[in-house]
């Protein structure tokens, strides 16, 4: 284990040509931060790079929902969910979230809406459907 030394200037190069935002953010946390180290400053920044770029990778692969398809949705849950639709809107007009047993009842819908949805589609649908439901509201 190792005390954190100095950020070398040419690490410190290639932070700067990180955009500015959470990334660059955590990787001067991570290099800047307290505590001892058990890896250089180096792997400590292409660790972090390798993550981020991994979850880039990942989100990309994801479900790019149309707007039709969400307004689609939309109709089928004020269709068979009508209760609960009307409370998905007032929760969101009133506390701008959506409490968790309602979030797992219209995730469950969607899957319904279309069997065997990832985990993180269905998520990106509901974030959708309350941008819609927000817009509703302005």
């Amino acid at each position: 284990m190792t005390i954190p030394q100095p950020i070398s200037a040419e690490l410190n190069a290639k932070i700067d040509a990180l955009p500015e935002g959470s990334v660059k953010k955590r990787v001067l946390r991570a290099l800047t931060g307290p505590g001892i180290r058990t890896a250089s400053n180096e792997e400590i920044f292409d660790n972090i790079m390798r993550s981020v770029a991994k979850t880039e990778a990942q989100r990309a692969e994801w479900r790019k929902w149309r707007d039709d398809e969400v307004l689609a949705f939309v109709e089928y849950f004020k269709q068979q969910m009508p209760e609960d639709f009307a409370e998905f809107l007032r929760q969101e007009s009133k506390n701008n979230e959506i409490d968790d047993e309602l979030w797992w009842r219209v995730g469950r819908l969607a899957d319904m809406w279309i069997p065997d949805l990832d985990f993180h589609d269905c998520t990106s649908l509901l974030g959708k459907v309350r941008n819609h439901f927000r817009s509703l509201l302005k």
